[in-house]
């Protein structure tokens, strides 16, 4: 989908847009959400510029809204540099991408010892 239209790049529309793609809009947010997803869901955690919105001098954000877009920013950084996700973006209008986290599967580490067990012995059970 592609607005060209200035009306249609209202702060309103992108308000709305960013209610129809369930943006997370805390660090704890982003946190919440990556728990309860399965690996190849998308989780969208911008929409904008993201390198202008987490500038102090070039971003239209409030200030208390640009610090929580730069936490998320570095925890989702982080979340990609340790393999649980790859970052993407897609262009929503003109000059506005979403950006998204597409979660990986975990790595059997991050997996929980009880859950591991309880595999272990339905395995050893089916044989």
């Amino acid at each position: 989908m592609r607005f060209t239209s200035p009306e249609l790049l209202s702060t309103a529309l992108m308000s709305s847009i960013e209610d129809l793609l369930d943006v997370v809009m805390t660090e704890n947010g982003l946190c919440d959400r990556f728990a309860d997803a399965t690996p190849g869901d998308a989780i969208v955690y911008h929409i904008g510029l993201l390198a202008r919105d987490r500038d102090k001098v070039a971003s239209e954000l409030p200030p208390e809204r640009r610090e929580d877009l730069e936490a998320i920013a570095r925890r989702v950084w982080a979340m990609a540099e340790a393999g649980l996700g790859h970052l993407v973006q897609r262009r929503v209008t003109e000059g506005r991408c979403a950006y998204l986290l597409i979660v990986r599967p975990r790595p059997l580490s991050a997996r929980s010892a009880a859950g591991c067990a309880l595999a272990d012995l339905f395995g050893r059970e089916a044989a």
